[in-house]
């Protein structure tokens, strides 16, 4: 076997089997992102209020649109940034600074084992809300579905680098991960968890789609449900590359003068 792929079956291995013995904690963590499940109590009781719909969104187009958030969010959750934070901080960055793999992928491979561990939940939420609102169709077919995966993968990498490259922050100063709480509180309300963009004015969105938010959740929702065709989805995927390539770009720079300055306390 090729010595990387060696790496890597032995890291998301050790890394599965760490993550098993916290299942339970994860499955209550996963209650701490239930928003987008509250949001679509609020909208559709507000479509049934208003006569059967808001705007194009009927009950089941709401329960499709905010479980695939929801999913997309669980999907898309990452936490290194608090991680990174308390190994600079308290020097612990320093033996793994001594191993031959960059503590980026030590990182990566946690987290992805940690999907590994909350997929199953994660669908008996999914199947629970699909019965919950009779004619509710979360994907028209397998190849949307297939396409939100990469979809999906794209917007897990640039939100585990946009926390990656906060957590390097702490390089510089003492409470990065308030800048990564700030981050989450405006991700909830751009990324499409309250509503769908459609619902927000022209104004505003046309902002918001300056920003990665949207690539995170509101779009992989849209090649999710069928509301994307081929054209929109190809622009979509060609966005989240470019917006990849900035933060790896970013996070390169910020590990190199961070590590500078980390040596030079004598951490």
């Amino acid at each position: 076997m090729n010595p990387t792929l060696r790496k890597a079956r032995a890291l998301l291995a050790t890394n599965i089997g760490h993550m098993m013995v916290y299942r339970a904690e994860i499955a209550i963590w996963m209650l701490s992102g239930a928003v987008p499940l509250i949001m679509m109590a609020v909208w559709i009781g507000k479509a049934r209020a208003s006569g059967g719909a808001v705007g194009s969104f009927t009950p089941q187009d709401f329960a499709a649109y905010f479980l695939a958030a929801w999913f997309s969010q669980q999907m898309t959750v990452a936490w290194v940034a608090w991680e990174l934070d308390d190994q600079i901080r308290l020097g612990k960055l320093s033996p793994k600074l001594l191993r031959p793999l960059d503590v980026l992928w030590w990182e990566l491979s946690a987290h992805l084992s940690e999907r590994v561990v909350r997929l199953p939940f994660m669908l008996a939420v999914l199947g629970l809300g699909v019965l919950i609102v009779p004619g509710t169709r979360i994907t028209p077919d397998v190849w949307h579905a297939f396409t939100y995966l990469v979809c999906i993968l794209l917007a897990f990498t640039i939100r585990f680098l946009i926390a990656y490259c906060i957590g390097l922050l702490t390089f510089w100063f003492d409470q990065a991960t308030a800048v990564d709480e700030f981050y989450y509180v405006v991700a909830a309300f751009l990324s499409g968890g309250f509503a769908p963009l459609e619902l927000y004015p022209d104004q505003v969105r046309a902002l918001i789609e300056w920003t990665p938010f949207p690539y995170l959740i509101y779009y992989p929702v849209r090649v999710l449900t069928g509301a994307a065709d081929a054209g929109e989805t190809l622009r979509i995927f060609a966005a989240q590359l470019g917006w990849l390539l900035l933060f790896v770009l970013l996070r390169e720079r910020l590990w190199r003068r961070g590590l500078v300055r980390y040596a030079a306390v004598g951490a």
